[in-house]
């Protein structure tokens, strides 16, 4: 971290570095993929989320949900809609 931090411009704003350490701590500390959890904890990171005021990204803006309709989970699965 104190690498990154040094290596940034020095014409780079206080503010900007300060959210920019913000993101890179929260990123580290956040789930990765095959982490195990329990369902508590899912249950509970989930009601985070949706607590937050963007939920839709990370602090990197990486996305957190995406949007299916209905008929493109079909094909996904290849079933077909029954209308």
């Amino acid at each position: 971290m104190i690498e990154e931090l040094s290596s940034l411009s020095t014409k780079s704003s206080s503010l900007r570095l300060s959210e920019d350490a913000i993101a890179t701590i929260a990123c580290r500390a956040s789930v990765k993929s095959n982490d195990v959890l329990s369902i508590p904890e899912m249950q509970a990171l989930l009601k985070d989320l949706f607590a937050c005021e963007m939920p839709y990204c990370c602090p990197h803006g990486r996305p957190t949900l995406v949007q299916i309709s209905t008929s493109e989970l079909e094909r996904k699965f290849g079933r077909r809609a029954q209308r």
